[in-house]
């Protein structure tokens, strides 16, 4: 009887009594022609114009159609999601001429049956979703009974799986950020439907809607909105879990596979279907494209293959989907951790990491320019207490090299790139000049010969408009050497205080101009000026007043294009300083001890516990285009606008002190364009010259790892040295 009804909806909506006629279904169950819906859902077929097909499903066809608005009478665009047999009509492919014909031969031979699946549908799809309302989930605006279709608000662009195939066409890959932004609203929706105790079970890019994307090779602005779409194999789940055999080969998680969705399972299988879904994204590919006997590859463990294109990805996008398509449901992210992750700072930043093996300290660091015949850009020189050099060598994405150069009987304390050479500052106040090409010494000199005090060289700053090089000892002295001789001829000495200078940096000035800021005890800073290779003036600034003992201007750094500024850092303290170097005033502070690390789980970070004044302490500082980047004792990197010293995002990418922040001078080949690059990577060039920058910091700390105990297949040795290499563009977009 219930059947009967149910196909009798589809038709006169009477239903014939042997005693009573007939009688209106709205009469004896209402719920049958859907009017417990009430008028706000239910739409009369009067009202709508259908349209062209738009794609076809297992489920039967889509049309595009206008909606007839209640009270202002304007008709919408709006999607009707068919659920019987619709004519496609003219113009149709012949695929769906025949699928179209089929169906309707279907439901002529056993209509009872069919009509009840499609009611069945209906209303599977309605209980989901007249109870969800998120951004990122396709709205309901409607049910129609005459054809019984769905009515959904109409995706501008289609399904996501069509744009991915278009990029594929067009031999482009979709931008970092866009890809992001696609990660997370996807996986905002997961987590939205989880705590909402639904299973979504079929995750993959044709379910997934968009209303705004880039087109390949688009410029900024990159805007991406798209929303989660098709329920109707979605189920509501108890908290021990659910059955049910459903979703799609390739996609389906190996514990709904096993046992043929007979044993029950959680929501963890929408995320391994989110780790097949980023695999779509970052290849425009489906998983396993061409496969035989899929199933049983995934049950045996395999998984997709990559071509070396696709590893290029950020280091976090790859460790993301590997967590998310493990083959234990417990090993895998939750939605809401896909969520924290994709949302992290460094998640589309971080490029590679590169261990160097040991624990022994980093005493300092300096870049080198390679040729552009190279495949590489440059190559990172660190000096450890093992007299030894670490050298590894970088192209735009990854670590391509490490090796080592001994320096036997020295302790190299500093060093600095000096045109096509090394100048390395030891412990015993010589400078020895290698060559950048060569690795073999060129040259050395003593500053002080016969002085019977030994003291080491504690910093050097290359003033390439004087072509000199300056030098600072612990001792106090301070020297101008030209940058062109290899003995130490034309050696002059600035000062000799009797206190230590801490650290020197370098401003460009207009007419041919510098400035040389010595860092020194008392919280003060000298300022040397320099016209050619001339010294032309002195001049004292203090962090304080009046002098204190116990303060060290410990860092300096200046910005290398746009108004001449300075940046310092007392130590003890947790301020940073913003110097206009005019009016040799402090124009902003950056207080580190008032930022928390953004990326972070409850069960990796304790902000009462570690966020004391001791730990914000800054070890490092760079300035890169418009951001100023700060380490920290604690591990931390503060990303800070340059002008305003408003932070932007700080993360914690390191167990103890961040040793050194590097930026890196970006590959200069006259036959480089962005055209060629993207071809080659699906990391596209930065916009400005130096797009990287390298960090230096002791214990490496796993982004997917703060999140999942057993996150991140590398057992990071703790105690070790690591250099991370990063993308800089974007910050603000964080």
């Amino acid at each position: 009887m219930v059947e009967e009804c149910i196909l009798s909806g589809y038709e006169k909506k009477l239903v014939t009594f042997p005693n009573h006629g007939d009688l209106h279904l709205a009469k004896i169950s209402p719920d049958m022609v859907f009017l417990d819906l009430g008028e706000r859902f239910l739409i009369n077929s009067d009202h709508i114009k259908k349209g062209k097909m738009l794609g076809r499903g297992a489920f039967g066809f889509v049309f595009r159609a206008g909606m007839k608005q209640r009270g202002s009478g304007n008709y919408i665009d709006v999607a009707m999601k068919m659920l019987q047999p619709v004519d496609p009509g003219y113009g149709a492919r012949h695929s769906d001429t025949i699928a179209y014909k089929a169906a309707w031969n279907k439901w002529q031979r056993d209509p009872l049956q069919y009509a009840c699946k499609a009611y069945c549908t209906a209303r599977q799809e309605l209980n989901i979703l007249l109870s969800l309302r998120h951004p990122h989930i396709v709205p309901l605006v409607g049910v129609c009974t005459q054809p019984l279709a769905l009515v959904l608000h109409l995706a501008t662009l289609g399904a996501l799986d069509g744009i991915l195939r278009n990029y594929r066409r067009s031999g482009a890959h979709l931008e970092l950020f866009s890809l992001q932004k696609v990660i997370l609203q996807v996986a905002k929706a997961l987590e939205y439907l989880h705590q909402q105790h639904i299973i979504y079970r079929d995750l993959k890019s044709e379910n997934v809607l968009v209303w705004e994307f880039p087109a390949p090779f688009q410029a900024e602005p990159l805007t991406v909105d798209v929303k989660l779409a098709d329920y109707g194999i979605s189920r509501s789940t108890l908290p021990t879990g659910t059955k049910g055999f459903g979703g799609t080969e390739g996609f389906m998680a190996p514990e709904i596979m096993r046992y043929n969705g007979e044993e029950e399972y959680t929501e963890k299988v929408d995320c391994f279907s989110f780790g097949m879904f980023m695999y779509e994204l970052l290849t425009l590919r489906l998983p396993f494209e061409g496969h035989d006997c899929v199933k049983d590859h995934i049950l045996d463990g395999g998984r997709p293959v990559f071509t070396s294109r696709e590893v290029t990805y950020p280091a976090y996008m790859m460790d993301l989907m590997i967590a998310c398509w493990s083959q234990q449901p417990r090993d895998r992210p939750s939605a809401s951790q896909i969520v924290s992750i994709a949302s992290a700072p460094e998640f589309t930043r971080l490029l590679d990491i590169a261990s160097l093996q040991s624990n022994e300290a980093v005493l300092c660091t300096g870049v080198t320019a390679l040729p552009s015949e190279e495949d590489t850009n440059c190559e990172l020189w660190l000096g450890k207490m093992a007299q030894h050099l670490d050298l590894l060598t970088c192209n735009s994405n990854n670590w391509t090299d490490l090796k080592t150069l001994p320096v036997d009987n020295i302790t190299v304390t500093c060093l600095c790139v000096v045109n096509d050479a090394i100048w390395l500052g030891d412990s015993r106040t010589v400078i020895r000049i290698y060559g950048a090409q060569t690795y073999t010494e060129i040259a050395s000199f003593s500053l002080c010969p016969d002085s019977p005090i030994v003291s080491a060289v504690r910093s050097m700053h290359h003033l390439v408009s004087a072509g000199r090089v300056a030098i600072a000892t612990n001792g106090g002295q301070v020297w101008l050497c030209p940058d062109n001789v290899l003995t130490g001829e034309g050696l002059q000495e600035l000062a000799t205080t009797g206190t230590s200078v801490f650290c020197l940096c370098g401003v460009d000035l207009p007419e041919d101009k510098c400035e040389l800021w010595c860092g020194r005890a008392q919280g003060a800073a000298s300022i040397y000026s320099i016209q050619g290779s001339i010294v032309s003036g002195q001049e004292v600034v203090s962090h304080c007043d009046p002098p204190m003992d116990s303060l060290d201007v410990s860092f300096l750094c200046s910005s290398p294009e746009g108004v001449p500024t300075v940046w310092s850092y007392v130590y003890p303290g947790c301020v940073v300083y913003q110097w206009d170097c005019t009016s040799r005033t402090v124009l902003h502070r950056l207080d580190c001890s008032k930022l928390a690390p953004c990326s972070e789980s409850l069960l990796s970070i304790s902000i009462e516990e570690h966020l004391s004044p001791g730990r914000c302490q800054v070890t490092a500082m760079a300035a890169l285009g418009n951001e100023l980047y700060v380490g920290t004792t604690w591990g931390c990197v503060i990303v800070a606008e340059s002008h305003t010293m408003r932070p932007i995002t700080v993360f914690r990418p390191f167990e103890e002190e961040v040793k050194a922040i590097l930026p890196l001078p970006a590959k200069q080949s006259p036959m480089q364009s962005s055209s060629s690059a993207s071809a080659e990577s699906p990391v596209p060039p930065a916009p400005r010259a130096s797009a990287t920058l390298a960090t230096v910091g002791k214990g490496y700390r796993n982004l997917i790892g703060r999140y999942l105990p057993t996150g991140g297949s590398i057992d990071y040795a703790q105690q070790s040295m690591y250099v991370l290499l990063w993308r800089t563009d974007n910050w603000m977009d964080t």
